[in-house]
């Protein structure tokens, strides 16, 4: 095996230097992206031949007539909000948790009367209707979806998102529509391309068999126009091979010079911790583990490296704990730290600056939360922080960087806030009946979780509820939120799995958008 330095950049034509956040200056105009037009309630149509009673069908006393085809399989409240208002009303008139008695009406139920409480979505636990745009393409091509190919996994350390392909995921490619593979690649992407993103390709896998041809590699790089290179600002090549670096070679005339200077080669993945990734956030596949193993150096400890796959007691979300943290560090500390040196508070200073900031001038800024800065920015910053100097965000002028740092402040934590014993709980919400998920929400955060915990997280949430309740401006609504938020609030002590993204994202959104009825201690 070659020697010579783990991670390396490709060399560029020119010696133009491109700073990663220089596209971070404040623009709420340009930092809206497309989240705010993907999000609308998509229009319903009803099947007329579920609405007819049949001739001998006698209408019960004080229940709605109108019976929705399949009322039964309501099972989430992503099921519950898909139906028209009207199968919605008719659900809660006959699906009531107990006997129809007076302790039972409560918000949602049919009263005496045949009214309907106003306050019906607190008790079903259902937030308000928003559509997922990635849910709506991986429906369209499901039979890409399921392969995993291709996947977002949350922000990096500077608040980029992160988007892996895994080339070991490919199925042989007579078995593949490669133009509908373009396709989904295409519409997944441009969800993320408005706002600063990094790509990660692991490369193992990738075989004869299985790799698509020259002329669809040259097809998907121009149909991958300025808008999608623009905000690109990293491109990681896991595991390159010499047939890898050959292909760069062969397409270089095609590459723009700017381009070029984002392709890094990673030859081990303990590398990616380098590149400003949350290590344990990523959902690397089996194979490449297996074969990121194999090719360690002969002298290097087998056991020493497995274990940099799982997470210990030792680790931050993806970065090494402060060894002997000084009275006044911030990140990278646990909350009792935090809490000792700080007048017996756990709202520190990074956090109540920042959202003492956000609040009072920032919550009209389309896209917060969504674009990234400079790691000499956030670096900065933090380091200040740390040694305990004041930092005023007004004389920064950057709305974008006091949001990294207040997400980056959670993700570091010594133990998410959410807990690792709630890890579970939460996932478990995502299954649970629709009309069950706030009153398990409240279990869990106003009577389970921590008191320090629960004053930081409380904190924080009244915060992202205000900023949804301005989404009409800033484009950041409830669900919005708990996708760029979830990760940061809790995560396994073991690596990161792609399939709990979804649950712990949609209960980051129902804190948000039922915080008045779930922080109740």
């Amino acid at each position: 095996m070659a020697s010579g330095p783990a991670a390396q950049s490709v060399p560029a034509e020119d010696n133009d230097s491109s700073e990663i956040g220089d596209d971070c200056e404040f623009d709420g105009a340009e930092a809206a992206g497309q989240e705010g037009g993907d999000f609308a309630e998509p229009e319903l149509e009803f099947d007329e031949s579920g609405l007819e009673l049949t001739e001998n069908e006698e209408q019960e006393p004080g229940l709605m007539t109108v019976q929705p085809a399949d009322c039964s399989a309501l099972e989430t409240f992503e099921d519950y909000d898909a139906i028209p208002v009207e199968d919605q009303l008719y659900f809660m008139a006959n699906n009531p948790e107990d006997d129809p008695s007076d302790e039972n009406l409560g918000a949602g139920r049919i009263t005496p009367e045949g009214y309907i409480d106003e306050d019906f979505e607190d008790t079903l636990g259902s937030p308000a209707t928003e559509v997922n745009t990635q849910d709506l393409v991986d429906t369209e091509f499901k039979e890409i979806s399921r392969l995993g190919i291709i996947q977002v996994v949350g922000d990096d350390r500077l608040g980029r998102k992160v988007i892996i392909f895994s080339a070991c995921r490919l199925p042989p490619a007579e078995n593949l529509d490669h133009q509908r593979l373009l396709k989904y690649i295409i519409n997944t992407l441009s969800q993320y391309v408005e706002n600063d993103y990094v790509l990660v390709y692991f490369h193992h896998g990738l075989n004869s068999k299985n790799k698509p041809s020259f002329a669809w590699l040259k097809q998907a790089y121009s149909e991958f126009d300025r808008k999608y290179k623009k905000n690109l600002k990293a491109f990681l090549i896991v595991h390159p091979t010499k047939l890898i670096k050959a292909l760069y070679f062969l397409f270089k005339p095609f590459i723009s010079v700017k381009f070029g200077r984002k392709l890094t080669y990673v030859n081990y993945l303990a590398d990616l911790k380098s590149q400003n990734l949350y290590f344990d956030q990523l959902p690397i596949p089996q194979r490449v583990r297996e074969y990121d193993d194999s090719i360690q150096p002969a002298s290097g400890n087998r056991a020493a490296l497995t274990s940099q796959y799982s997470r210990s007691e030792d680790f931050a979300y993806g970065q090494q704990l402060v060894a002997n943290p000084l009275p006044t560090t911030q990140f990278g500390v646990s909350l009792q730290h935090i809490k000792h040196y700080n007048g017996g508070s756990v709202i520190c200073p990074v956090v109540e600056h920042t959202i003492k900031y956000l609040r009072e001038c920032c919550l009209d800024v389309e896209g917060l939360f969504r674009r990234s800065c400079s790691v000499a920015q956030v670096q900065d910053v933090q380091e200040k922080y740390n040694r305990g100097e004041y930092v005023d965000f007004r004389d920064l002028g950057n709305p974008h960087l006091a949001a990294v740092l207040l997400k980056t402040f959670l993700r570091e934590l010594a133990e998410p806030l959410l807990t690792f014993e709630l890890y579970e709980a939460v996932i478990e919400n995502h299954a649970l009946p629709a009309k069950t998920k706030v009153s398990h929400a409240r279990s869990l955060i106003s009577q389970q979780l921590p008191d320090d915990n629960y004053d930081l997280l409380n904190y924080v949430a009244q915060f992202l509820s205000e900023v949804a309740d301005n989404s009409t401006r800033n484009k950041m609504t409830a669900l919005n939120l708990g996708i760029v938020f979830g990760p940061s609030l809790i995560w396994s002590r073991q690596q990161a799995s792609l399939t709990v993204m979804k649950p712990i994202n949609c209960f980051t959104q129902l804190l948000i958008l039922h915080y008045n009825h779930i922080f109740v201690r």
